[in-house]
C-alpha cells in the first residue's frame, strides 16, 4: 500500500463492514488513492464463495462489452477492471466468486463481480465487475419506484 493511503481504511469491529451507499460514476472515473507503484486506484473488498474476503485495487478503466445472438439481438454490459491488491496476495477472484458484491473502503457498493481473465500461471490477473451505478440506472428505468438497498 502507498504510505498516503494508510489511514483510509479501518477494519470494522467484529469484522462486519456495513454496506451503505453506492460509488458514483464520477468517483469510479477519478480514483482517490495511489497503489504501491504510484498508480491511481481505489481500494475494494469482496467476500466470494471461492476466495473469501479479498482486497483488490480498482481502476478507472471502463469497457463496454457487446454480445450478439444468431438472431441479431444485442446485449451490452459495462465492465471495470479490478486487480489483485499486490503481486504477493494472489487472485482477487476465482471461479465461483461471480455475482459477489464488491465494495470500497467505506462500505459503498462498487459493483457486481462478473468474471476474470486467467493468466499464464493459472491465477486471475484481472477481474471484471459491472458498476452498480450502471446496474441501478437500468433497473430504475424499468422499475422507477424500486428501492434497491
Amino acid at each position: 500500500m502507498h504510505p498516503d493511503n494508510r489511514d483510509s481504511f479501518e477494519f470494522p469491529v467484529g469484522g462486519f463492514l456495513q454496506i451503505q451507499g453506492v460509488v458514483t460514476e464520477e468517483e469510479l472515473r477519478t480514483p482517490n488513492m495511489i497503489d504501491g507503484d504510484g498508480v491511481d486506484c481505489f481500494l475494494v473488498l469482496k467476500s466470494g464463495k471461492s476466495t473469501g474476503l479479498t482486497p483488490g485495487r480498482g481502476t478507472s478503466i471502463e469497457s463496454f462489452v457487446r454480445e450478439y445472438t444468431d438472431s441479431g439481438n444485442r446485449s451490452t454490459f459495462m465492465a471495470v477492471a479490478i486487480y489483485p491488491y499486490s503481486h504477493k496476495d494472489g487472485a482477487f477472484s476465482e471461479p465461483g466468486d461471480s455475482r459477489s458484491i464488491v465494495v470500497d473502503d467505506h462500505g459503498r457498493i462498487v459493483g457486481l463481480l462478473t468474471g476474470g481473465a486467467t493468466g499464464l500461471n493459472g491465477s486471475t490477473d484481472v477481474t471484471y465487475l459491472t458498476p452498480y451505478y450502471w446496474i441501478e440506472e437500468r433497473i430504475k428505468e424499468a422499475f422507477p419506484d424500486s428501492c434497491l438497498y
